[in-house]
């Protein structure tokens, strides 16, 4: 008795260990609150960090914003190590952005204004294999877009839905697909969400700007980012 005990002990922790391992879509689908958080602008005010003291209640050393999609492609600067004689030098307030990779092959370069940083949140929205048919899995979370859209937002009058494909097949393909697979999130957003059309705009951006550079196949590259064009 002793023995299948243990038995059953070892195999329910190995399971819950791939579970933590392997997130399922449902976890950490962004919902109303959240696409309000992060599709608000920033105050020029509070732009560039706060100066002088903390914030009352603020931890002393914050953890890095939550989001589903970064603002910039570009990696993490490495931590500083150690000088020599022990020695550190300051943090600066905002780490310089990396030297840009050239675009992948069929891409247009970045514009100015595409460069500047606006809010924006990127997520998963599923569709049919090689079509732009929502699944049903995606209406939840366009239903809480569209009721962020209309709610802590409906003060923004302008927002750019993109959508990215990773880089299989060329890029006509991909353009195609992520322009159309936009439209669908349009449509959905204007004719169940009752969202005014003239607020959103679409795009299509293929692989032009994965979200895991180094893996372009990764499915973390199929999604859509929502901006907010009016900051």
């Amino acid at each position: 008795m002793h023995w299948g005990y243990g038995t059953f002990l070892a195999a329910g922790l190995e399971l819950l260990s791939v579970t933590a391992v392997h997130p399922t879509f449902g976890q950490g689908v962004p919902n109303q609150s959240i696409f309000e958080q992060k599709l608000r602008p920033i105050p020029p005010s509070l732009q560039g960090g706060h100066q002088g003291l903390p914030t009352l209640g603020a931890p002393a050393r914050p953890e890095p914003p939550t989001n589903y999609r970064p603002a910039s492609t570009s990696e993490r600067a490495p931590a500083t190590s150690a000088r020599s004689g022990g020695q550190h030098e300051p943090a600066p307030a905002r780490p310089p952005k990396a030297a840009s990779a050239a675009p992948p092959p069929g891409c247009p370069a970045p514009s100015e204004a595409e460069k500047a940083e606006k809010p924006m949140v990127g997520f998963k929205v599923e569709f049919e294999f090689g079509s732009a048919k929502l699944k049903p899995a995606s209406i939840s979370v366009l239903r809480e877009l569209g009721k962020a859209l209309n709610g802590g937002l409906s003060d923004q009058k302008m927002f750019e839905i993109e959508g990215h494909t990773d880089a299989i097949g060329n890029f006509p393909y991909n353009e195609q697909l992520s322009q159309a697979r936009a439209e669908a999130v349009k449509e959905f957003l204007t004719k169940e969400m009752n969202v005014a059309p003239e607020r959103l705009t679409v795009m299509g951006r293929a692989f032009c700007d994965p979200a895991n550079p180094r893996h372009p196949y990764a499915a973390e590259n199929r999604r859509v980012v929502v901006i907010n064009q009016s900051s």
